[in-house]
């Protein structure tokens, strides 16, 4: 009677393996899921700079282009006024790819969704008349004569395209200054504290800063040193 009274008052301890595990186990459940957050974040927080950079970059080859094809215009006007064809052709502006996905600006990235319009039609105007100058340059090198108000539809639309120019510079301009106003304020962040306490990335801009950028950017202009790299 004693040894079965002894094996009733028995404790039990066979759930404290099990609790000490299960605990075990949802404690580097959580920190794991904690470091993966904080992780993700801090990848979203160097690739949203990164892109900065690839986008002031194409911004800055931008500008280079631009005058390239101010050149290509005015000398084809030129020679359409001569009643020659142009042999010459203009070319399209590239932009990286994922650039809206990529950045982590709301204010930036509707911003670029403009200028990328802008882009697209700059680009399919360039294809326009790059297909009626080949048009014409075919009727030559058939023999057949070309009337002199093809030339002047000619000269008229080079006009026009040169005279959207500047819009379009200034457009790149503006988004270029955003960008770098935005570079420079988070130059000196920590991805790790960026990445943990936000998701999002917009900077309060002054006009001031602005305007600073502007002028370093004109005399990088003026001494030919933006980077189109």
């Amino acid at each position: 009677m004693f040894y079965h009274h002894h094996l009733l008052h028995q404790p039990n301890n066979t759930s404290s393996p099990f609790w000490g595990a299960f605990l075990g186990a949802f404690f580097a459940f959580v920190f794991g899921l904690v470091t993966y957050v904080i992780t993700k974040r801090r990848e979203r927080f160097v690739l949203h700079k990164n892109t900065l950079i690839k986008l002031d970059r194409s911004l800055n080859k931008h500008l280079n282009d631009l005058s390239v094809l101010k050149e290509i215009l005015e000398d084809s006007m030129r020679v359409a006024s001569e009643n020659k064809v142009p042999s010459n052709r203009l070319f399209k502006l590239e932009l990286p790819e994922n650039i809206e996905m990529d950045l982590g600006s709301i204010r930036l990235v509707n911003k670029f969704f403009s200028y990328r319009l802008s882009t697209d039609q700059l680009n399919f105007n360039t294809a326009t008349i790059n297909h009626t100058l080949t048009r014409v340059e075919d009727l030559f090198i058939n023999g057949q004569p070309v009337r002199t108000e093809n030339f002047q539809f000619i000269r008229g639309t080079l006009e026009k395209f040169l005279v959207e120019l500047p819009k379009f510079n200034e457009q790149t301009i503006e988004l270029l200054l955003l960008t770098r106003v935005h570079q420079n304020k988070l130059k000196e962040a920590n991805s790790f504290i960026q990445g943990v306490f936000k998701t999002q990335w917009e900077q309060t801009i002054t006009q001031k800063e602005v305007s600073e950028e502007r002028a370093i950017l004109e005399q990088e202009i003026q001494f030919g040193t933006t980077d189109d790299s």
